[in-house]
């Protein structure tokens, strides 16, 4: 088994031991968000020691994980989702658990909900910038003015949810 696999196992151990945070209703719902988010990342040299379906077993071990543990804790008298995403300028891969009962997720950004795992760990696994962003490309010309104020470029963050 390569480090890069043995360090995927070792993550899903670890996350699905740590301790689930369930509100007591809406008003809790960004405390669960932060309380129950975790994220990963990889030097180039591990992610391109691991494949998508390493990377969707790991996913879906947390999220059979989490769903017992809510069933332990909660009974599942309080429903909740599992979701994950690609932090592109972080080059990590993040995930968390809130309530089902919210209306969107807490994201201060436009959200496209995607049904396939894969397009978020293809992401992930595929970034450019696993062992950093080079300085070249964070340097910019002053500021012209002319830039939108608003995220009318239509650029969204793509997310992967399931109930657990």
């Amino acid at each position: 088994m390569s480090y890069a696999l043995a360090f995927v196992a070792e993550i899903e151990r670890n996350f699905s031991a740590t301790p689930l945070f369930i509100g007591s209703g809406l008003a809790d719902l960004n405390k669960e968000a932060v309380s129950n988010q975790h994220s990963i990342a990889f030097t180039t040299q591990q992610a391109q020691q691991l494949t998508i379906q390493d990377l969707r077993q790991m996913i879906l071990g947390i999220v059979a994980a989490k769903h017992e543990q809510l069933r332990t804790q909660s009974g599942l008298v309080y429903p909740m989702q599992f979701y994950c995403w690609h932090d592109k300028q972080a080059a990590q891969l993040r995930f968390s658990i809130v309530s089902a009962a919210a209306a969107a997720l807490p994201f201060r950004c436009q959200v496209r909900l995607t049904p396939d795992l894969d397009d978020i760990l293809s992401s992930f696994l595929g970034s450019g910038y696993h062992d950093g962003i080079p300085w070249n490309e964070l340097l910019t010309g002053p500021s012209t003015g002319d830039e939108p104020t608003d995220d009318s470029s239509g650029s969204c963050l793509e997310v992967w949810k399931t109930l657990l």
